[in-house]
């Protein structure tokens, strides 16, 4: 079965989504803090510096330490690590690390309108109309700068890095999970020779980016396998 990613705006309803997908699928849920404990033990940074890849603001040392990049580089890694086994649902900013030509991930962005955004944290959470207001446009600075880091595109919620973008002020949790499950049937996200070959060609390219980051080189890695006709 296709390997399910999720990157969701706050106050999304993305937490009952995640949830009731789970509940269909009998998938293992993978969230950002799994990655980052394995990348902080692999690279000995520690979680709050790897967790710190996350965040649209830079050290003023980072220049010197390469510490985003070596994060980058090393949740790549874990991510890419854990990748070979089946029935996965990576939910979070790594989900944006699987590459392309991984065809087999069925890649999914929950997002809406401000307004419906703001009246759910004023429900949820008790906070102010402006409290909600600030803390989303923090958090979606966060995740557009992450973005822009990997891609070069401006929009966190661009529909060209995803399968299906939903849009959780239009639809139901009920609704927005039943559209992911039915999907992962779908011929187009069905495991190849080529997208399994995609996954060891993402390990190795993970394996050299992790020393190349070590060294202070700031370069992306890709490796591919000529499949015989």
């Amino acid at each position: 079965m296709p390997v399910i990613t999720i990157f969701r705006g706050t106050f999304c309803e993305g937490d009952p989504v995640v949830q009731s997908v789970l509940k269909e699928t009998g998938y293992r849920l993978v969230l950002d803090q799994d990655i980052v404990s394995e990348a902080s033990r692999a690279s000995n940074l520690g979680d709050a510096k790897v967790s710190r890849a996350f965040s649209a603001r830079t050290s003023v040392f980072n220049k010197f330490t390469h510490e985003k990049e070596r994060s980058i580089a090393h949740l790549r890694l874990a991510l890419a690590e854990l990748f070979s086994r089946d029935n996965l649902l990576i939910d979070g900013f790594v989900s944006h690390l699987v590459p392309r030509e991984v065809s087999h991930a069925l890649r999914v962005c929950l997002i809406a309108d401000i307004r419906f955004r703001v009246s759910l944290a004023v429900k949820e959470p008790g906070l102010s109309e402006k409290e909600a207001v600030k803390v989303i446009h923090k958090q979606d600075e966060d995740r557009g700068a992450w973005v822009y880091n990997l891609f070069q595109k401006n929009n966190p919620w661009d529909p060209s890095l995803y399968d299906i973008v939903i849009p959780m002020n239009k639809k139901t949790v009920q609704e927005a999970a039943g559209l992911v499950v039915r999907n992962t049937a779908s011929d187009v996200v069905k495991m190849t020779e080529a997208s399994r070959q995609a996954v060891q060609d993402f390990l190795l390219a993970a394996r050299v980016e992790v020393v190349l980051a070590g060294e202070g080189h700031n370069v992306g890695v890709s490796s591919k396998k000529v499949l015989s006709p």
